[in-house]
Order: structure tokens, then C-alpha cells, then sequence
């Protein structure tokens, strides 16, 4: 049985780097950018009002106190999209409002809750105003010409409001990896059959289509392939013709009708990885068939699951060219003692709260790696090292958790 980290790098090590293409910044959600996208302007492009109020020079308020106010003439108004167009002189304000440009001759703003507003175009002002005050200067979040967004980057909604900030109506992305989906079994039936003796409903097709379109990938789904060596060929063979990755759920132990691994060897595919040391997973396979790439899942729906996020989804990633491939790791104290697998790693379904302060997960009650109902709960995975036959209740245990 190959270990974790090492399965893991076989699979990452023939992965292939899909093409790239141009997109609309409205379509960009999700997907991989695969050229720097650079500032064009200082940002913000001028010095801007934090605060409603009235810009001024901070010198000219030195002196301020309830007993001895100063004065300033009131000349003029900046509003957001509307500059006040003169340089200001000493003894002079500017109405300003929040986002609007600071004018020229002013290098403080104050807020308008402690200004005295006359009618006859006089403020009054009982405090020394700071330089600087309430004013984001020029260039502070961005200067032009710095990277904003690295190659490589998923692009999420904050990351869309930067690319559109610098101009970038249109975005060099990778291309979606097609994925087609199979799962083996004569004992699955679809989802709108009722189930007849010893047969269940296909779930794997679902779960599966959910992860991989988190992923970045356009489904194909394939359907059910009985236990049959000729339609399991046959189905492998035209989900390559398709798709860039092939996924399969099912047929990949050692039973008489697991069929999987002989059909990708009569196909001619490289099987690279076939037993990780893992619980549960163990019977994880991946191969190679040219440029594509072929997933052999467990068929039970939690082994399945927690294969796919260990190895598939990171696969996923890196044919898009994206650099953050794992899902985020914490630490936490285990609620009640969990079981490991020894001598394989153990991923146990559990569910994260913060009790005072105080990370906590709390693992599922399931009956095994078939129980979808209970990792349905789930939002992490406990991990139980190797050499561990359990966990003790309070111990500090580390997560995966099954959220970006």
C-alpha cells in the first residue's frame, strides 16, 4: 500500500495542464486565471475623503478649543465623481463627502458631526484637526503596474471586484476539464426506480458531479455500467473519447466483479496507483491513458467522498494550473474518543463548533462507509494517524475541513 503523501504525488506528477482561454469577466466565477492580471492606475487614483465633512489644511486648526474656536471660510463642494476644481488657500474648507476626491491645498478631512455650520458660509471648529485625518491617500491599496492577481488564482466574487477595479473586461483562463462519470454495479438502479431485491439507487453519480463542479469541471454524465467486462471496456473507452478525466465509482477492489483495474490494463492505461494506505479509500486507483487521466473510486458514498478530496479534487485543480489545491487544515479537540485504522490513516466524519472560544469537532455517529446519511452532516474529516487505534476524548486532533 502506497502512503498518502506518496499516492498523492504520483497522481499530481501526471497531471496535464489544460489549454486556456478567453472569457468575459461575467463568466469568470470559479474559474482558473492563468496570466497575471496587473494594476493599471493607483488605487485609489487619488487622495479620498473616509468621512462626510469638510476638507482643509490641519494647520490652519492648530490652535482650536471650545474656548477659542477658529473659522473657516466654506468655498466650495467635492462629492463623489465631482473634484472642487481650485487649489485651496489657508483659511479655507471644502464640503466634502465620502469617496470624493481630496483637493488640491487640503491634507486633512473632518467629520461633519463636530463642525459648527453657519449660514453666512463660515464653519466653526472647537478641536486641531490631524494631518492626514480621515483621508486614504493615493496609491495606498495599489500602486500601477503591481501584481494584483497571480496566475493561478481561483476567481471568487473579491477576486472579480479586483479585476474589475483594474480594467479587466476580458480574462485569460484554463479551460474546463470535462469529466465523465460512471458507476459500476449491476446491483444500482437510477434514482427514479424504485429499487427492486438487493439493488439500491445510484448516489455515487451525484455526490461525485457536485465535488467535481466545485472544482471547476463541466459533468458528462455517463450512467450505470453493469458488472460486465465488455460494457465496463466499452464505457471507460468512450468516456476517454469525451472527457479529459474519466471518474468511476465502484469495481475497483478485489472481488470477482471488480472489474475496473482489468479493464484499464485491456485498454492499454498505465495504472500508476491501486491501494493507498488509507481508511476509508484503501482500494483508490488512478491511471493514465495518454493524456487523460482515469479515477478509480471506492463505491461505498463516504469512501468515495473522502477519496475525491484527497486525491481527485486536488487532480481537478492542477489541470486548471491552479496553485491552492488542498482543502484548509485545522486543529481542534475531539468531543468523545474516535476509532483508527491502524497501519492505515483513518478519516472519520465529524462536525467543527467553537465552544468559548475553544475549537471543538465532535465525530458523527456512522455505521460504516456506506452510512451516507450520517456524512451528510459532516463538514470535516478527523484524521487518526497510522500508528493510532483511537483518539482520546479531549485530544487536540487534526481536521480537514470539507468547505474552500
Amino acid at each position: 500500500m502506497l502512503r498518502i503523501e506518496d499516492a498523492l504525488a504520483i497522481i499530481l506528477a501526471n497531471i496535464p495542464l489544460l489549454a486556456q482561454t478567453d472569457i468575459s469577466l461575467t463568466e469568470a466565477i470559479g474559474r482558473a486565471l492563468r496570466v497575471d492580471a496587473v494594476s493599471d492606475l493607483d488605487l485609489p487614483p487619488f487622495d479620498r475623503a473616509r468621512m462626510d465633512g469638510y476638507a482643509l489644511k490641519a494647520a490652519d486648526t492648530a490652535y482650536a478649543s471650545e474656548t477659542q474656536p477658529i473659522r473657516l471660510r466654506d468655498v466650495g463642494e467635492a462629492a463623489a465623481g465631482f473634484a472642487f476644481a481650485e487649489t485651496l488657500a489657508g483659511g479655507q474648507a471644502v464640503r466634502i463627502m465620502t469617496g470624493a476626491p481630496v483637493p488640491a491645498g487640503a491634507d486633512a478631512v473632518q467629520q461633519i458631526e463636530v463642525i459648527q455650520v453657519s449660514n453666512d458660509g463660515w464653519i466653526e471648529l472647537q478641536k486641531p484637526v490631524q494631518p492626514g485625518q480621515f483621508i486614504t491617500p493615493r496609491g495606498i491599496e495599489a500602486r500601477a503596474g503591481d501584481v494584483m492577481v497571480n496566475a493561478g488564482t481561483r476567481i471568487t466574487p473579491a477576486v472579480a471586484a479586483v479585476l474589475a477595479s483594474f480594467g479587466y473586461a476580458r480574462l485569460t483562463v484554463s479551460q474546463r476539464p470535462a469529466v465523465a462519470l460512471l458507476s459500476t454495479g449491476s446491483e444500482l438502479v437510477a434514482v427514479e426506480t424504485t429499487p427492486g431485491p438487493a439493488q439500491i439507487r445510484n448516489s455515487n453519480t451525484y455526490s461525485l458531479a457536485g465535488y467535481a463542479q466545485a472544482a471547476g469541471a463541466e459533468i458528462i454524465h455517463s450512467g450505470i455500467v453493469p458488472d460486465d467486462f465488455a460494457a465496463t471496456c466499452e464505457a471507460i473507452a468512450a468516456g476517454l473519447q469525451r472527457a479529459d478525466l474519466v471518474m468511476l465509482s465502484g469495481g475497483v477492489s478485489m472481488g470477482d466483479y471488480d472489474l475496473v483495474k482489468p479493464a484499464l490494463k485491456e485498454l492499454g492505461a498505465e495504472v500508476l496507483v491501486e491501494k493507498v494506505a488509507m481508511h476509508p479509500g484503501k482500494p483508490t486507483v488512478f491511471a493514465k491513458h495518454g493524456e487523460k487521466i482515469i479515477f478509480g473510486l471506492p463505491g461505498n458514498p463516504v469512501s468515495v467522498a473522502v477519496s475525491f478530496h484527497l486525491f481527485a479534487r486536488p487532480a481537478l485543480l492542477q489541470m486548471q494550473g491552479i496553485k491552492e489545491l488542498h482543502l484548509p487544515r485545522a486543529y481542534a479537540h475531539v468531543t468523545k474518543s474516535v476509532k483508527g485504522a491502524p497501519p492505515r490513516r483513518s478519516h472519520q466524519p465529524g462536525r467543527l463548533n467553537i465552544n468559548n472560544g475553544r475549537a471543538e469537532v465532535t465525530p458523527l455517529k456512522w455505521s460504516g462507509s456506506s452510512d451516507l446519511v450520517a456524512f451528510m452532516n459532516a463538514d470535516c474529516l478527523i484524521v487518526v494517524p497510522e500508528e493510532r487505534a483511537n483518539l482520546a476524548k479531549g485530544e487536540l486532533a487534526e481536521i480537514i475541513l470539507l468547505r474552500d
